[in-house]
């Protein structure tokens, strides 16, 4: 244990930075010009554990879609793929006067024609322009037509099918091989930003088209047309091993026939006095998105290699839904040996290198939060935010390999609090208050000019950390105010 003399103002300002209401006891009075502030810190261990998650209470909502499957030689086998809702502009009409179509018939419920549109052509556009895995191992991914609609609170364990949100034989759309680095484009056009183009059945295309026309309610907005006409999309890995995609968006995109001016520019109707020999076509596309206004719910398979879920030498933070550390802060201890106040609590986890002898190796997390074990799961399903009390953030340090959290005093101090009156007045000298270290992907905001932290959500990337267990510590600081004779 070390001493440090400190100025009373310098304390001062440490003790209204560090303390919290919760501190009780711990708290300082007003203190006389007589006595001295002894600034003193000191170290205790904390114990690590794997901590198994969950998958059914894993949330996988998010704008980024995951689409492959990978085979880790530590943790297994991955799989993922992604349903998204589609987004549809706001009282979309489609200008029919100046499509190139012929009658087919009259709709009997609304009295409209039905049209069979020219040359429209239908397809699926996932859109990525990065990935985990090998670039050039060929894959095949299947698109079909979703039968339910999605919420926002779906989880990791989801099985698409078994919970009827698609048929395999009914709702298949099509299907394409692919490489992630896109080998079958020249090499001179590829760019970072790259397209999977699945066909799908072109009568898909026709029945939009004349939908909007019968029902132009079903396109008042998303959620009337997510929830009359196409429900969204299920993409899914049918072949191939050894890389995923992250499909920044997907869209359902239909090309179709239009009567135009010569200059190609101005719709015009054919025949129109003026322009009878001068009426051209051209092709024009409308597509529907996968936007941040509709949901998009990624599916994960984890088969996770049973030496990891036994281990008990190493700890683990593996996403997606994979693996976390418990850590067991010893309360008890801390109350033994620290009357004094708390004004800070360092808490630093090392990780190891990552060198499996593999080309390809998974990168560590760069962002975790620290949360009470027992708010692990609902800090996600609340839409929580990191409040400095029971729950911190904290980034990879890549000089060091360390993740650390600067001060988790009000923590510590509240739980002492807790175990407390718990227990008559008294800290059982083997008191711990466990946390959970998880990886996460945290977004931020500039608001009113200051960066603020608008989510916190698990991280669904490829990712793993293997955490040092042994001679973990937690350093306490604390002030101690006495007389000068002390």
């Amino acid at each position: 244990m070390r001493k440090l003399h400190a100025a009373l103002a310098a304390a001062a300002v440490a003790v209204l930075c560090g303390c919290d209401d919760t501190t009780e006891e711990l708290g300082l009075n007003l203190v006389a010009d007589s006595n001295v502030v002894e600034s003193t810190g000191t170290v205790f261990d904390v114990e690590f554990d794997n901590f198994i998650v969950d998958p059914d209470s894993i949330y996988t909502n998010s704008t980024m879609g995951y689409l492959g499957r990978y085979t880790d030689d530590i943790f297994g086998d991955l799989e993922a793929g992604f349903m998204t809702q589609l987004y549809c502009q706001n009282g979309l009409v489609f200008d029919f006067d100046q499509m190139v179509k012929d009658s087919v018939g009259v709709d009997e419920a609304t009295g409209k024609p039905i049209y069979d549109f020219a040359d429209v052509t239908c397809y699926v556009n996932v859109n990525y322009d990065s990935f985990f895995g090998d670039s050039v191992n060929p894959c095949q991914v299947e698109v079909y037509r979703l039968a339910r609609e999605l919420t926002g609170e779906m989880t990791s364990s989801l099985d698409p099918e078994e919970e009827g949100f698609y048929d395999p034989e009914e709702d298949f759309l099509g299907r394409v091989t692919y490489t992630a680095a896109n080998t079958y484009v020249d090499e001179d056009e590829r760019t970072e930003e790259r397209d999977l183009i699945i066909r799908v059945p072109d009568e898909l295309g026709q029945w939009v088209l004349n939908t909007n026309l019968q029902h132009p309610e079903y396109f008042t907005n998303s959620v009337a047309f997510n929830r009359d006409v196409i429900k969204g999309l299920y993409v899914k890995p049918s072949s191939g091993n050894g890389t995923v995609l992250y499909a920044k968006t997907t869209s359902l995109n239909i090309n179709f026939l239009m009567y135009v001016d010569s200059a190609g520019v101005y719709p015009i109707k054919r025949k129109e006095p003026g322009h009878t020999d001068e009426d051209s076509t051209a092709l024009y596309s409308v597509g529907f998105n996968s936007t941040r206004e509709v949901y998009q719910v990624n599916t994960f398979a984890n088969a996770l290699n049973d030496a990891v879920v036994g281990d008990t030498e190493n700890t683990y933070l593996k996403s997606p839904a994979g693996i976390f550390t418990t850590v067991k802060l010893p309360i008890g201890e801390i109350a033994a040996a620290v009357t004094d106040t708390i004004i800070q609590t360092k808490l630093t986890l090392q990780a190891y290198n990552q060198d499996t002898g593999n080309e390809i190796t998974m990168a560590k997390p760069e962002e975790v939060l620290l949360v009470l074990k027992g708010e692990v799961y609902s800090f996600f399903r609340d839409n929580s935010l990191p409040d400095g009390l029971t729950s911190y953030t904290a980034e990879l340090d890549d000089a060091t390999n360390t993740y650390t959290f600067g001060n988790i005093s009000a923590l510590v101090v509240n739980a002492i609090a807790k175990a407390r009156a718990a227990n008559g007045g008294i800290v059982p000298p083997d008191a711990v208050e466990e946390v959970v270290v998880v990886p996460v992907t945290i977004n931020k905001e500039t608001i009113n000019d200051s960066e603020q932290v608008t989510s916190v959500r698990n991280e669904l990337e490829p990712a793993y950390a293997r955490l040092v267990k042994a001679g973990n510590r937690l350093e306490v600081s604390y002030i101690t105010i006495g007389g000068k004779d002390r």
